[in-house]
């Protein structure tokens, strides 16, 4: 689990106010927004923290595996419990003020970091297995989906980012994404908060009815197709 300083928690209670969320937009370095995180650090968090599979464990439990797999690759990740849902019940707040509450999570990170910052938010979709399964080389893998909210001005470079994710995950394991899905307008919040980072994605990490064993292999996928991003990847 990750301790938050003191200096760490009053700037999260600093950024509760809304009408400075704005303001701290202009505190965050533009590296953070465009440049390639060559270091490779990684930040895991949970917006929808109360998804589960049906074996009753949840996206946190996925993200734990993410974290391990990444590390094993020689990455850095940080990973962090907070259940957000939770902190909307106890607030008497709405569900869809979800991403409100994550965000409060990501700024103090970014701003604790003086190299890019790779933010990645854990969730499990609701669809059939036959959409969230696929079997490669007679091995079945939590298949990956990739959201991206086109309603922010710098969605393109999310995009692009996930664009490079899928190919490298589709050339080493053909059918594990479930590709790239665009989401904004009335009905969504079209931002995600990838306002923050350049290197942001929402995860749709397989769906309900994955195995611990499917979901294993996809993290380790998913681990090795970031490395050979990072690993091919030049400065922006």
């Amino acid at each position: 689990m990750m301790g938050e300083s003191n200096h760490r928690r009053s700037l999260t209670r600093f950024l509760k106010k809304p009408a400075l969320l704005l303001f701290t937009l202009t505190l965050i370095p533009a590296g953070h927004l465009y440049s390639h995180p060559t270091e490779g650090e990684v930040f895991l968090y949970f917006t929808h923290s109360e998804e589960a599979y049906g074996d009753g464990r949840t996206v946190m439990d996925a993200g734990v595996m993410i974290k391990k797999e990444l590390e094993n690759e020689g990455i850095h990740a940080e990973l962090d419990r907070t259940d957000v849902i939770r902190q909307l019940l106890e607030q008497d707040l709405h569900y869809g003020r979800a991403y409100e509450k994550s965000r409060e999570l990501l700024i103090p990170v970014i701003l604790s970091h003086r190299q890019p910052v790779t933010l990645l938010d854990i969730h499990r979709d609701a669809v059939d297995p036959s959409v969230s399964t696929a079997t490669i080389h007679d091995k079945r893998y939590a298949r990956i989906a990739f959201v991206i909210g086109r309603d922010q001005p710098g969605y393109e470079k999310n995009l692009e980012f996930a664009r490079e994710m899928v190919s490298k995950l589709e050339s080493a394991s053909p059918g594990i994404t479930r590709g790239i899905i665009l989401k904004g307008g009335a009905d969504t919040d079209g931002r995600f908060n990838q306002d923050l980072s350049g290197h942001s994605l929402l995860l749709e990490f397989g769906g309900v009815d994955n195995s611990t064993d499917e979901i294993e292999r996809s993290a380790r996928a998913f681990s090795k197709a970031y490395a050979d991003y990072l690993n091919g990847g030049t400065k922006r």
